[in-house]
């Protein structure tokens, strides 16, 4: 029973320390970070705005949106967490719209995705 307890105790500790290390490697992202979080999320609705102008598969549409919903995971402000994630629900929004091949009102969602996100950068660059 001893050596069960030396390996328990040895195995708490290790996973405590482990769980020390990831939560300091994980620090909080730079204002570069954010910017560019920001930037490249707007890239990418822009970009799946221009590619269901040009007549692009759906499925791919979807995955560019899905693309854009992890990428604007990384900004992370606490000035800017509401706004993101109301934005976040519009290119939810507009995803659900292209997977019901409904291609006008996606097209309005995504434009409006734009606009948040661009008012999101707005708020950023003007607080920065």
């Amino acid at each position: 029973m001893s050596a069960f307890n030396k390996f328990l105790t040895s195995s708490i500790m290790a996973a405590a320390l482990a769980t020390t290390s990831f939560t300091a490697s994980a620090a909080n992202p730079t204002n570069e970070d954010v910017k560019a979080a920001i930037d490249n999320t707007l890239a990418k609705v822009e970009e799946t705005i221009t590619a269901l102008d040009n007549g692009t598969d759906n499925e791919k549409l979807v995955d560019m949106v899905g693309d854009a919903r992890q990428l604007q995971k990384d900004i992370s402000n606490n000035a800017l967490d509401l706004k993101r994630n109301q934005a976040s629900g519009v290119l939810k929004k507009a995803r659900t719209e292209l997977k019901n091949n409904d291609l006008a009102s996606a097209k309005a969602t995504l434009a409006d995705a734009a606009n948040r996100y661009k008012e999101i950068q707005q708020i950023y660059v003007s607080t920065h």
